[in-house]
């Protein structure tokens, strides 16, 4: 049983009697009763979570703290043990992270509590593949889940055949937006030519000069990856643009949407993802709305576009230009579907817990309890809370116990903000210098540095071991590696390197 202080006594564990040799008489029987040996089914070599449910099971009549009050319960426990053997079965394995501890086993994959919110946005892209543009707006606190919410569409857009395009606004950023989507729209060019076979890309090639005529080349010019769908798209020679030196708002919403009447379609719907809404200038907005807005059935035929949008709604303004985005399409008849996410419920943040400990929910209740209290439900909130619990030595996982103890007054007793940059910066203290000095630096390049940049730092003598120290970011949970996406062997060197990212937008902000 667990000690809830985190002591190291627990309760005896759940028994087996040995087999005497032979038969006894009543009063031997008797007497030998009251003398047998015991020894641990753990000890028989079977796996602790099985010793604990016999243990429970044992305690019923008893009416012990964790024993078994109701058939459910211990349904529940058996169809963990049969369907996440892995998890709630075999033992856990010692391996080490970083800093010498056994890690808590996060289901990155796994989406907790957001069960009604994925059916609505994959029905809203079911929409956009009958042949129409929607857009989809996801609001939320930092940390809540949005992006986690969009990256779970990305499967269905891959099988539709589909492409996902991404693009991240920054406060560093803000006051160049438009080149930010301008970039998207340019990075589509790329998985264009990574999904299409030849024949295709040398079709698409031919409607994009039918569509455009001599105006090819102010396409080629605002999205010069264009070149690698096809030879006939490069850029050829220099281009005057309206006013001398560049296109004007409405221009570039032109162009782009006569170049999305070409390339997307109910074969190939685009998703185009824009994250931080609200670092997003009005320009910028104004060019996606022109193109979302776009209900002519030309003879390039109409565009297809699933745009999602999310942004943090407790810190944009009721006069932010995101609303009058929003209110624009309504007004243009552009379906928009808004959505508000909030922290997830308890028995979602104990399922979570559960299965990152690798125990039975019900024996997490306590500990989901005082962490739900204290994070209010909010993913990576929750997350880094109990990173700093197994940091402080208040979570750790008990080796001759085989399972994850904890200290429920310390706790409790914690004084935390309802901020989750106070974990942060906390864990970050204890960092050495160098590490400090070198995620300062880092965040500098925004939400990742790559390396390319690596190489040029790790030139100079300061930053030689540059790379060192950014793995021993990654085994704090600071940051992660993102491998570079498969592009054409045409393409930079720049395009098809590792980039280290932080692992959430709070950690730049600490």
């Amino acid at each position: 049983k667990t000690n809830r202080g985190g002591g190291d006594v627990c309760q005896e564990p759940a028994r087996k009697k040995r087999a005497w040799p032979e038969k006894a008489g009543p009063e031997e029987e008797e007497a030998s009763q009251s003398t047998s040996q015991y020894i641990s089914l753990q000890e028989l070599g079977f796996p602790s979570s099985l010793s604990l449910l016999v243990q429970n099971l044992l305690e019923c009549r008893a009416q012990a703290e964790d024993s078994y009050d109701n058939l459910h319960s211990l349904s529940c426990d058996l169809h963990l043990l049969l369907l996440e053997p892995d998890r709630f079965l075999f033992n856990l394995g010692c391996k080490l992270d970083g800093n010498g501890k056994i890690p808590l086993q996060f289901r990155r994959e796994k989406l907790y509590g957001r069960e009604t919110e994925v059916s609505q946005i994959q029905e809203a892209f079911c929409r956009v593949s009958s042949g129409q543009s929607e857009a989809f707006f996801i609001g939320g606190f930092s940390g809540s889940g949005k992006t986690r919410l969009v990256e779970s569409l990305r499967t269905q857009v891959d099988v539709s055949g589909g492409y996902v395009v991404t693009r991240k606004f920054d406060a560093i950023s803000k006051d160049r937006s438009l080149l930010g989507v301008l970039s998207a729209f340019n990075d589509l060019c790329l998985l264009i030519k990574e999904k299409n076979s030849s024949q295709d890309l040398d079709a698409t090639a031919a409607n994009l000069h039918e569509a455009f005529g001599s105006d090819i080349s102010v396409l080629v010019r605002l999205l010069p990856n264009l070149s690698f769908i096809s030879h006939r798209l490069k850029k050829t020679g220099a281009y005057k643009f309206i006013d001398g030196d560049q296109m004007n708002i409405q221009s570039v919403g032109f162009v782009l949407k006569r170049f999305m009447r070409v390339v997307s379609s109910k074969l190939h719907p685009l998703m185009l993802f824009l994250d931080d809404l609200q670092w997003c200038e009005k320009s910028a907005l104004t060019v996606i709305e022109d193109i979302l807005s776009d209900k002519e059935d030309g003879r390039e035929g109409r565009s297809c576009i699933f745009l999602v949008g999310s942004y943090r709604s407790n810190e944009v303004p009721s006069d932010h230009p995101i609303y009058h985005f929003m209110d624009n399409l309504d007004r243009c008849g552009v379906i928009s579907t808004k959505l508000n996410l909030f922290g997830i419920n308890y028995n979602d943040l104990n399922t979570m817990i559960s299965d990152a400990m690798c125990l039975f929910p019900r024996l997490c209740s306590d500990l989901s309890d005082i962490v739900f209290q204290k994070t209010k439900g909010n993913p990576f909130f929750v997350l880094e809370f109990l990173r700093t619990l197994v940091d402080g030595n208040l979570l750790e996982y008990n080796i001759r116990k085989r399972r994850w103890i904890w200290d429920e007054e310390a706790i409790k007793a914690m004084d935390v903000t309802d901020n989750v940059l106070f974990l942060l910066t906390n864990k970050m203290i204890r960092l050495s210098e160098k590490v400090q000095s070198t995620l300062k630096v880092v965040s500098c390049f925004g939400f990742g540095i790559h390396d390319s940049v690596i190489d040029v730092l790790s030139a100079s003598t300061k930053y030689s071991k540059i790379r060192e120290v950014l793995d021993e970011l990654v085994w704090e949970s600071f940051m992660v590696t993102v491998a570079g996406d498969s592009m054409p062997s045409s393409t930079s060197k720049i395009l098809a390197g590792r980039t280290w990212k932080f692992v959430h937008d709070k950690v730049r902000e600490a």
